[in-house]
């Protein structure tokens, strides 16, 4: 217990940072338009963007993982971002649209994360669809040819496992992130309440899991490798103030810290000296139709648990990335809603030079 206390009061030392009581919020640019759903965002170690769309669905009717049929296909795909234009790598990966309440949002489960080392590519695909085997997985592909080379099956696990031990056996792999200069990795699966932990041969092993369904989200590593942070959605009906962020020792997995009273996060990036980036995806009310259009946002949490809002009024944003050279800022929006509107907005909290 004096480690941990030891250990909150050097950071909340470190808190000299960028995101003091900013007087506005940063202004950002559209970087990507006239997306699918777009989810994951990633850049690799050089610099280039990788996006992740879970598509439009498709044409077939199959059963879904919830009440009701959905549509399915193959629209959702992978792309990188070369000279600001979007350029198709890896596409016809599962997609299916979600038949949802009148007025709702329209929602599309799919592709969801991808993260780059410098010969490989993984790519998250979400939901299991019962029949549908190319659902609840993460697959390695090589970066020259771009075929896999590896498949896990995380829903098959879950399936045989009870991961969760809930009675439920669902999977909605979502996030993954790899440990710094290392090809072992931590693979999020909401459905399943489960954090796996990925070795370089690729074997995996059950490394967190909640019984009491937080539904963990995104996942990243500090830059020196020492620490992760998780972030939790919440469970339905995803009430205010009941997500949270928490860290982690990578040496021994221990909890560190959480911050606590955050809505819906999705997504979570490391700044060098402990500051936490969290998307909060949006606020969830029954009584006016579920959730609620433009009410997303990016805040950051200092080592000391203040929270600063860095962007608000954001519609459904879901991942954040930041340029491993540069300050630039990478975030999906319009993740849910009308098909064809998604983004990818850019930002920076460098202060402007003087010309």
């Amino acid at each position: 217990m004096r480690t941990k206390f030891l250990l909150l009061t050097f950071l909340a030392l470190l808190t000299i940072t960028v995101f003091p009581n900013m007087a506005q919020e940063p202004s950002y640019t559209v970087l990507l338009d006239g997306l699918n759903s777009p989810r994951g965002v990633n850049f690799s170690p050089d610099g280039v963007l990788y996006v992740v769309e879970a598509g439009n669905g498709g044409a077939t009717s199959i059963p879904g993982p919830f009440d009701g049929p959905v549509q399915f296909g193959f629209s959702a795909r992978v792309s990188a971002v070369v000279n600001n234009e979007r350029v198709t790598l890896i596409d016809y990966l599962p997609s299916a649209q979600v038949e949802s309440a009148p007025g709702a949002p329209i929602e599309v489960l799919g592709a969801m994360d991808v993260a780059i080392l410098q010969d490989e590519l993984w790519v998250i695909t979400g939901h299991q669809l019962p029949g549908v085997t190319l659902t609840g997985l993460a697959i390695g592909y090589d970066t020259v040819q771009l075929r896999p080379f590896q498949v896990l099956d995380l829903y098959g696990y879950e399936s045989e496992n009870d991961v969760d031990g809930t009675g439920e056996f669902l999977s909605n792999p979502g996030s993954i992130a790899f440990m710094p200069n290392s090809k072992t990795a931590l693979i999020v699966d909401s459905g399943a309440n489960a954090v796996y932990r990925k070795a370089e041969d690729g074997a995996f092993t059950v490394l967190h899991t909640w019984d009491n369904n937080p539904v963990p989200t995104g996942v990243d590593f500090s830059d020196d490798g020492t620490i992760y942070a998780l972030g939790f959605l919440s469970g339905y009906p995803f009430v205010t103030g009941a997500g949270r962020v928490d860290v982690y020792n990578a040496d021994t997995d221990d909890l560190l810290v959480s911050y606590e009273g955050l809505t819906t996060v999705t997504d979570v990036i490391i700044e060098a000296d402990g500051t936490i980036l969290a998307v909060q995806y949006a606020s969830f009310d029954i009584d006016r139709g579920g959730w609620q259009p433009n009410s997303g946002s990016v805040i950051a949490i200092t080592p000391d648990g203040t929270i600063t809002p860095v962007l608000s009024n954001l519609n459904f944003p879901y991942a954040i990335a930041k340029h491993p050279i540069d300050d630039l800022y990478a975030v999906s929006v319009n993740a849910v809603g009308e098909l064809g509107t998604g983004q990818v907005i850019t930002f920076s909290l460098l202060p402007p030079t003087e010309g």
